[in-house]
């Protein structure tokens, strides 16, 4: 749950520098649009969807394709196959992510009754938690490794100089500590 409202809260960053851009463009920004644009949970999973991860057993239909796009060349025909089909996998995942993510924080928050009987977030397969929050540390690293948390070593100064120059002005902004991922229980 704690996972899937820190994906939130980097989607409402991403959400915020937005509007921040718009407004340095000479676009007046509200408090009104601010909550418009950050009131929804799942525009929120949208905005900080940074990554998507497959996981498919080698020999389901998804992992005999990621298996061709990984080990045949790329000017072969089979490469090109599998890497045609990935994209329209692609696509439909970032369409559906956001709501998955969403229903998954949803299940790990609230026990109530369901067409199967109750949810209860106790029941959540540990898997699938480590998945989650394998995920969730993964699209944090992105924005950690790029200087938007923590400007030493920052490769924000190349991306966005205005943005660097303005954190680097916020004498007091946190210092977040660098992304672990997660282990699995012994």
């Amino acid at each position: 749950m704690l996972a899937a409202f820190a994906r939130e809260e980097l989607g409402r960053s991403k959400i915020l520098l937005d509007l921040w851009r718009n407004q340095r463009g000479g676009q007046s920004v509200t408090v009104e649009q601010i909550d418009a644009a950050c009131g929804e949970h799942v525009d929120k999973q949208r905005a900080g969807m940074l990554s998507m991860t497959m996981r498919a057993d080698r020999q389901t239909g998804l992992g005999k394709i990621l298996t061709n796009r990984t080990t045949n060349s790329p000017q072969s025909q089979e490469w090109k196959d599998a890497d045609a089909a990935l994209k329209k996998i692609d696509e439909i995942k970032a369409k559906r992510t956001p709501d998955d993510r969403h229903s998954t924080r949803m299940r790990a928050l609230y026990v109530e009754p369901s067409s199967s009987g109750w949810n209860r977030p106790a029941d959540m397969a540990a898997q699938t938690a480590h998945d989650f929050l394998h995920d969730a540390v993964n699209d944090y690293s992105l924005r950690y490794s790029q200087g938007y948390i923590a400007s030493a070593q920052s490769i924000l100064k190349d991306i966005d100089a205005d943005l660097y120059d303005a954190l680097e002005q916020l004498a007091d902004r946190p210092q977040l500590p660098p992304p672990e991922q997660p282990s699995w229980p012994k």
